[in-house]
C-alpha cells in the first residue's frame, strides 16, 4: 500500500497577510479584488477578533484535524507539486478551513482497497445555506450534502498514478477535479459515507462574497455573527459524525470571543 496524504493548498501566513495579498488571491479566482480589504475593514471595526487572527484560529483548528487522520501525511501543496507520486499513493486535497474524520483512510481503504484513479464521498456542509439571507439566518447549519456527482472542496481523492498520469493542474482544485473524473476511463469510485467537513464561517471567501452583497449584514455585522454562535450552539450533530463536536465547539467559542 502507497503513502495516504492530506495536501494542504495554498495557506497563507494568516497573521503576515497584507491587502495586497489578497487582492493577488481575488484576481486568481476572477473575484472582485477589493472584496476581503473592504470586509476586513468591516469586520475589524465591529468584532473583537480581527480577521486575520480569526483566520489564523481556523486554519489551526484544521491543522488539527488533519494531524489526527490516522495513517495520513500531511503536506503542503508546494511539497506535493515537487514530487513524481507512486502510483498507489492516495492523495486528498483540502483548504486550510476544511475537516477530516479521523477514520478517513481506513474507511476508504475497507470500501476501495486498490483504487485505480480515485475515490470520491459525501461532504459535510458546516455553515449557513447561502440562498437567500432569510435562509441563511433559519436554516439548520450542518446540512448532509446529497451524494451526488459533485466534488467539493474536500471530498475526493486520486491516486499517484492518476496525478501523474492527468496532471497536477487537472487535480489539484475541486472544480477542475470535478470536470477531469467524467473523463476519466476509470471513474473514481464512490463511497456512500460521510468523510469531511467544510467550515463555511463568517470570514470564508464564498461567506464573505454572500454577506457583502446583502445590505442587512452590511448595515449590522454583529448581529449576523450573534446569530452565526447560536446556530453553531444549536447544531445537531449525527452520532456517526462525532468527531465534528470538537472542531464545531470550538469555532462557536471563537466567534463568542469575537464577539466580546
Amino acid at each position: 500500500m502507497g503513502k495516504r496524504i492530506v495536501a494542504v493548498r495554498y495557506s497563507p501566513d494568516w497573521l503576515a497577510l497584507t491587502d495586497d495579498d489578497t487582492r493577488t488571491f481575488l484576481r486568481r479566482h476572477g473575484i472582485d479584488e477589493n472584496l476581503l480589504v473592504d470586509f476586513m475593514g468591516l469586520w475589524d471595526r465591529h468584532l473583537k477578533v480581527d480577521y486575520r487572527s480569526f483566520r489564523h484560529e481556523i486554519a489551526k483548528l484544521s491543522r488539527a484535524s488533519f494531524a489526527a487522520v490516522r495513517g495520513a501525511e500531511v503536506i503542503p501543496h508546494a511539497v506535493l507539486r515537487e514530487t513524481k507520486r507512486a502510483p498507489d499513493d492516495l492523495i486528498a486535497f483540502v483548504d486550510d478551513d476544511d475537516w477530516l474524520s479521523p477514520g478517513l483512510f481506513e474507511e476508504l481503504e475497507k470500501a476501495c482497497p486498490r483504487p485505480l484513479n480515485g475515490i470520491w464521498w459525501g461532504s459535510i456542509l458546516v455553515g449557513p445555506q447561502l440562498t437567500t439571507y432569510e435562509d441563511s439566518q433559519t436554516l439548520p447549519l450542518i446540512e448532509l450534502r446529497p451524494l451526488e456527482r459533485v466534488i467539493y472542496t474536500n471530498n475526493y481523492a486520486v491516486t499517484g498514478r492518476a496525478l501523474n498520469h492527468h496532471g497536477y493542474p487537472r487535480l489539484f482544485e475541486h472544480y477542475h477535479a470535478d470536470r477531469r473524473f467524467g473523463k476519466f476511463w476509470w471513474p473514481p469510485k464512490k463511497v456512500p459515507l460521510y468523510l469531511s467537513a467544510a467550515s463555511k464561517h463568517p470570514c470564508s471567501t464564498v461567506s464573505v462574497q454572500f454577506f457583502m452583497a446583502q445590505p442587512q449584514f452590511r448595515a449590522d455585522p454583529r448581529r449576523h455573527v450573534e446569530r452565526f454562535a447560536d446556530q453553531l450552539a444549536e447544531a445537531d450533530i449525527p452520532a456517526e459524525y462525532g468527531w465534528l463536536k470538537q472542531p464545531v465547539d470550538a469555532v462557536e467559542a471563537l466567534v463568542r470571543r469575537a464577539l466580546g
